[in-house]
């Protein structure tokens, strides 16, 4: 049987979500900067004159792509990283939910015990414990949504930074 000392508190779960969605807004700011470092890269390649030598705008060209190529591959790797950071998300969130069921099922039994009591003030005392695992659930409830709204905020974000970045890429 577990004890409150092997649980996290409502506020240690509220930190972690809290790190969480800051993780990821952090992530979503560094892609967004990224993806315009990639559509400026393009942008001045498209509007380059190439007005010079064959070879020089040869090498330019080429820079300028290496630039792309480079700063495409920064991106994945941010973007990887905010897919670990949403899926680490996800984990608690599922995480809450168990708990959240724990609660549940706290309430069942604590209902059946109080059925059996014939004891008014202990009967009185079970409803106070219902009463703190309705809170429990409620919290439970609260903090799910908050982790489900900012993973789902953070795909959104993720997937239009994902099409500006995969939208203009090289010409073949």
């Amino acid at each position: 049987m577990a004890r409150h000392k092997d649980v996290p508190t409502r506020h240690e779960l509220t930190d972690r979500e809290q790190e969480h969605e800051k993780g990821m807004e952090v992530k979503e700011i560094d892609l967004d900067k990224i993806a315009s470092d990639v559509e400026t890269v393009r942008g001045t390649l498209e509007n380059l004159d190439f007005g010079g030598t064959s070879e020089g705008t040869e090498e330019v060209e080429k820079s300028i792509e290496a630039a792309e190529d480079v700063t495409v591959q920064e991106f994945k790797r941010e973007d990887e990283e905010l897919e670990q950071l949403q899926s680490g998300n996800q984990e608690f969130e599922e995480g809450l939910q168990d708990r959240q069921g724990f609660s549940e099922s706290d309430i069942g039994k604590i209902t059946d015990a109080a059925g059996k009591i014939e004891t008014k003030e202990t009967i009185n005392k079970l409803e106070m414990a219902k009463e703190a695992a309705l809170r429990d659930m409620e919290f439970f409830s609260e903090q799910i949504e908050r982790a489900r709204s900012a993973r789902e905020r953070s795909n959104a974000a993720q997937e239009k930074l994902q099409s500006r970045v995969h939208a203009g890429g090289k010409r073949g």
